[in-house]
């Protein structure tokens, strides 16, 4: 049995939620030395190397000598002109994250790249045995409904924000066990949140930290 820690974050809600600026709070704030994202909207200039192919990828993430560096941090864009092929590259982008280990996986809009009851390979194999890699994975839809139904099963953690479609609402209510009511009544930044491992449900509402300081007065030209 792995001693690592289950660590499979579920990040759900429609556009404007706050689902991906969650994530970028959650990433500034812990600065994980080894990052790999998969990044289909382009959200994530800044926090790693912007990476267009599985080339550019393994040179940010190797030395030299072909090993796996220390620190990295990676963006991979996949090409929207491709669509087709997404779930094949997304499957090989997660098998660079469990070839690496120790890492934190990101993933944006897994609708786009997996189904209900089917999901590529590579992702697959990330949720069921990444623990014993050392992974951390977070990944983010808008469309609860249409993820593939292992990734929920296998979080440790899953929030919801608001959503739009009443499947997906009743999706979100189901695997965290509350009245869909309560995710239709969310307003945006508002959130709600189960740890799998203890059933523990938490609300809240995004913060971010300019809301909390004292507006200067300006000053007249």
């Amino acid at each position: 049995m792995s001693r690592n820690p289950a660590r499979i974050v579920a990040v759900m809600g429609a556009s404007g939620s706050g689902k991906s600026a969650a994530i970028k709070q959650h990433l500034a704030r812990r600065r994980p030395p080894r990052l790999l994202i998969w990044d289909p909207l382009r959200e994530y200039a800044g926090f790693g190397v912007m990476v267009t192919s599985v080339t550019q990828a393994l040179s940010v993430m190797s030395t030299r000598q072909g090993k796996p560096r220390q620190r990295f941090a990676l963006a991979f864009m996949p090409n929207p002109r491709s669509r087709g092929s997404w779930p094949q590259a997304f499957s090989f982008f997660c098998r660079l994250a469990l070839l690496a280990g120790d890492c934190t996986l990101v993933v944006e809009e897994l609708a786009l790249v997996t189904q209900p009851h089917r999901a590529p390979e590579g992702w697959s194999e990330a949720c069921l045995t990444g623990r014993h890699r050392g992974l951390e994975i977070i990944a983010a839809s808008q469309r609860p409904a249409s993820v593939d139904k292992d990734f929920f099963s296998n979080a440790s953690r899953v929030r919801t924000g608001r959503l739009n479609y009443a499947e997906d609402v009743r999706t979100m209510a189901q695997v965290l066990d509350v009245a869909p009511d309560e995710i239709r009544a969310l307003r945006p930044l508002e959130w709600i949140e189960r740890d799998m491992q203890t059933g523990e449900i938490t609300r809240g509402r995004l913060e971010f930290p300019d809301e909390r300081r004292p507006s200067r007065p300006r000053k007249r030209a």
